[in-house]
């Protein structure tokens, strides 16, 4: 039997973690674009930094909350239903 409250719970956080690896998902993509552009139009200090952060958000919102946390959560809320 499912526990209601546990399983509400988990959801809300499952929810909370994949909203958050898609909003630094699309950070890092609009900091690359940026920062490309800030590169072809001459400021490489610039287009560097945003290239950087661009790539940390990427690595933060696909691999540190989307492998590391939402699925693992996701197939424990699978598993329990």
């Amino acid at each position: 039997m499912v526990d209601v409250p546990a399983f509400a719970v988990e959801l809300i956080e499952l929810l909370a973690v994949v909203i958050g690896a898609g909003a630094a998902s699309v950070i890092g993509v609009l900091l690359e674009r940026f920062g490309l552009s800030a590169v072809t139009a001459g400021d490489l200090a610039l287009g560097a930094w945003a290239v950087g952060m661009g790539l940390l958000a990427l690595y933060v919102g696909v691999v540190a909350l989307g492998y590391e946390q939402a699925i693992p959560r996701l197939r424990r809320l699978a598993a329990g239903a």
